[in-house]
């Protein structure tokens, strides 16, 4: 392998969280050490909030909920 690969989580801190809806806070540093550490600047969060929805993936596929499917 000629590239090189860099396995770093993402860091954040929860900002708002309500269960349905989450904020996430990217700080300055973290996003530096990412850069730092070799990661792309397109692959990761730039520093800032960002507003998400979660269980979207159910919503919109309600056929795939378990407790509504019924066994053959």
């Amino acid at each position: 392998m000629s590239e090189q690969e860099t396995h770093r989580p993402l860091v954040f801190s929860v900002v708002e969280d309500d269960g349905e809806n989450v904020t996430i806070e990217i700080s300055e540093e973290n996003y530096r050490r990412d850069l730092e550490s070799g990661i792309d600047p397109d692959e990761t969060l730039k520093p800032g909030r960002y507003k998400m929805k979660r269980g979207g993936f159910l919503a919109r596929h309600p056929e795939l909920k378990i407790k509504d499917r019924k066994r053959a």
